[in-house]
């Protein structure tokens, strides 16, 4: 497919702006537009596009409005935010291939240089050539059938291939629940329904899966008890059904009616199928492009704005018919021309797109790329298969006591301790009602002391917990974790980031913390690089672990930097008054000042150094490890411009992040703290390791953390380091107008 290059221009920064999603919760920087680049002839006029879709028959209700709705949604935002003239001509394909072929042939006719729609791969089949011949871009939304697109240059599709999706659904599944024995049955008169039997078959195959058999029907079949009675007969441990709407939720409900037990694997199932045969679906599994609940850039925002439209949540069709026309209108601006051909090239081009389906490209037949999802019904509802399937092993008690310790009393509750108690204990409610599972905590207060935190871990190995969560203070943790290593139980903090603390303790010790080794080194390049300090310094606590390894940790990186460090002024845990090292500080007229301490003092120390006492002027950025947004309302305008390294960022779009900041909000009428988030992530990755044990046995819990790689979290995609270290992506920020945002 020839292609040409990509212009710029003033239009793809509303279309970049929408296709990252904007609303209220969801920020982006301003981007100023290119006014030197004007917008193409005949774009000032408006660009028509042509939309075929069944809007009548059977194929209206499951596909055709749904794909509409999405379409007249992603239109008027477009029109809004851009200042563009889209305008639609549509035409009915009426459900069938005869009325596809007639209303494609009727839009090549009005000369349009787009057509979106056709959601049923056999109509496609027929009707998009016609098209691709007169030199007309077809781009469908959701049809699937695997090759349809080979050869015909003007042809794209915004749908997952069943080759992409049945492939890596089947993997997935097949890794998690190990079937033997396998049944298929489809739709032998519809295209889609055929390649997508063939797509598991072929996976089947090569994961060694004996086929027992494979049923066929015809498209507007209703009675499928023979097909069904020769599937129970063979007890397959899995049935895998290939159809589209009107059959697929007949055999889901006949196949629970006629007490087949082997697990349902079915592509593309909808809320609105799962609602229309009730019970029958539960427990079913099925593969899509879109979730409603992704924390995809602009997923929450489409998901939000289709609702306040349209008085329902939406589902895939709508959501890949939304994408196709922003994608759509992305090439447009980059053809910077409304003729056909221009457009065709700069949709082949299309690479890493923000989309709400996730970073989209089309591969060299214009095939859709992007990442597929697996799930599972689970109490009417469609879950992530991933959490879905976090259950409590066969062999294991009904109750999993887990210890949590963390600071109930003392200097570090506030803080610390209260937050990381809330998210671990949102994380464990959660867990339990989408698993079944009952996990519990046995709860220790370390007292915010070395000897509480001893004491707490003492009691914690005597009750025989497996594994043990929490403890924030890496001086705490130091000389009490050897106690769980010793006993063989696993030790988990959640917040502690002292460097190789985890490593030095023993294999029994994990830590989700990123540890200042890991994040202070892109933290210092990222600033250095954007800032340009030459010279520096340092304050920090003498007296406290975790201050002093991020001090060395500071030193080592800005020297790889070639930074001068000027000065490095040392404090004791529990000081008040630090004027003097920030006056001596300010004396050597640094370009930043680095601070490493905990809380309490980290205050202290940002306030005193912007006090008219001190005054350290405000081109001198502080450059601070672990500043939150309580530490930020404490000092108040002080911390105006203080730039921070962390591990975790309220607004990230990490899978389940918004979902975790409004269930915390609304469990506990506040906004999360990063230790709730990081306690709760932790949570969760313990719950996994259990899951992928099948044992509560510390030693095997142990060596299922330890195999824990790119775990989707809160955090990012979540590993552990040979060490027993967190390994996940740090975030920098700055505080801008008394808010965090990104650096």
């Amino acid at each position: 497919m020839k292609v040409k290059t990509i212009i710029a221009s003033a239009f793809v920064f509303a279309i970049i702006a929408l296709a990252i999603g904007l609303s209220g919760c969801e920020k982006i920087a301003p981007m100023v537009p290119d006014t030197s680049t004007e917008m193409p002839p005949m774009m000032d006029e408006g660009i028509t596009i042509g939309v075929a879709l069944g809007l009548t028959g059977v194929n209206a209700e499951p596909y055709g409005i749904p794909m509409q709705n999405g379409l007249e949604l992603a239109r008027e935002e477009i029109n809004m935010l851009s200042g563009g003239n889209l305008t639609f001509v549509t035409e009915d394909a009426q459900s069938t291939v005869e009325g596809a072929v007639a209303a494609v042939q009727k839009l090549v006719d009005q000369g349009v240089p787009a057509i979106v729609g056709i959601g049923i791969s056999t109509h496609l089949k027929e009707a998009f050539p016609i098209a691709n011949a007169a030199g007309v871009v077809a781009f469908s939304p959701i049809s699937s059938a695997s090759g349809i697109n080979t050869g015909d240059d003007f042809i794209f599709r915004t749908g997952l291939t069943v080759g992409v999706l049945n492939s890596n659904g089947t993997m997935v599944t097949h890794g998690k629940l190990d079937y033997k024995k396998s049944a298929l049955i489809y739709d032998a008169a519809d295209t889609y329904s055929t390649s997508s039997n063939e797509a598991f078959e072929k996976t089947l195959t090569e994961l060694g899966v004996d086929i027992l058999t494979v049923e066929t029907f015809q498209t507007g079949d209703t009675d499928f008890s023979m097909q069904l009675t020769n599937i129970m007969e063979m007890e397959p441990d899995t049935l895998f059904i290939s159809a589209l709407s009107a059959e697929m939720t007949q055999i889901i409900t006949a196949a629970k009616s006629s007490g087949i037990s082997a697990q349902l694997i079915v592509p593309d199932l909808t809320v609105q199928e799962i609602q229309e045969v009730g019970d029958a679906a539960e427990g079913a599994i099925t593969f899509s492009g879109w979730f409603g609940m992704a924390d995809i850039p602009g997923n929450h925002a489409f998901v939000e704005k289709y609702k306040a439209k349209h008085g329902s949540e939406p589902g895939p069709w709508a959501a890949q018919a939304y994408a196709t026309l922003h994608i759509l209108a992305n090439a447009i601006v980059n053809a910077q021309s409304p003729d056909a051909m221009a457009i065709r090239d700069a949709l082949a081009q299309t690479m890493d797109l923000p989309t709400i389906l996730g970073n989209f490209s089309f591969d060299p037949n214009g095939e859709a790329v992007y990442d597929p999802i697996v799930f599972m019904v689970k109490d009417g509802a469609l879950q992530l298969f991933e959490t879905a399937m976090t259950t409590v092993p066969e062999t294991m008690d009904t109750e999993i006591p887990i210890g949590l310790l963390t600071s109930l009393t003392g200097i570090h509750t506030e803080v610390y301790g209260l937050p990381m108690q809330r998210g671990f204990e949102l994380a464990r409610e959660e867990i339990n009602m989408l698993s079944g599972t009952n996990f519990t905590f046995i709860t220790e207060d370390d007292q915010s002391t070395i000897e509480g935190a001893k004491a707490a871990v003492q009691q914690l190995v005597d009750e025989g917990v497996p594994a043990m969560v929490g403890l924030a203070i890496s001086s705490m943790l130091k000389p009490s974790f050897p106690i769980a290593q010793e006993n063989g139980v696993v030790g988990f903090s959640s917040v502690s980031s002292a460097a190789g603390l985890s490593t030095e303790i023993g294999d029994y010790i994990f830590r989700a913390g990123l540890a200042v080794d890991k994040v202070i080194p892109p933290g210092v390049a990222a600033t250095h690089q954007k800032i340009g300090y030459k010279k520096v310094a340092i304050i920090y606590d003498a007296k406290d672990d975790y201050s002093t390894s991020g001090k060395e940790e500071f030193e080592k990186a800005l020297m790889a930097n070639g930074v001068d460090i000027l000065a490095v002024e040392a404090i004791e845990t529990g000081d008040t008054d630090v004027s003097t090292q920030l006056t001596n500080i300010k004396g050597m007229n640094p370009d930043a000042l680095f601070i490493s301490a905990l809380s309490q003092e980290m205050t202290v120390i940002i306030k005193q150094g912007r006090d008219p006492k001190v005054d350290i002027p405000d081109t001198v950025p502080f450059i601070v490890l672990d500043l939150t947004e309580k530490e930020i309302g404490d000092v108040g305008a002080a911390a105006e411009g203080a730039i921070t390294f962390i591990a975790w960022f309220h607004e990230s779009d990490t899978p389940g992040n918004q979902a975790f900041v409004q269930n915390y909000r609304a469990k506990y009428g506040i906004e999360p703290e990063p230790w709730a988030a990081q306690s709760y992530a932790t949570f969760y990755i313990l719950a996994n390791a259990i899951a992928n044990a099948q044992s509560t046995d510390a030693a095997d819990i142990r060596d299922a953390l330890a195999q824990t790689m790119n775990l989707p979290t809160i955090l990012g995609n979540f590993s552990f380091d040979p060490g027993g270290e967190a390994v996940h992506d740090p975030v920098i920020l700055t505080v801008k107008d008394g808010e965090l945002q990104l650096f």
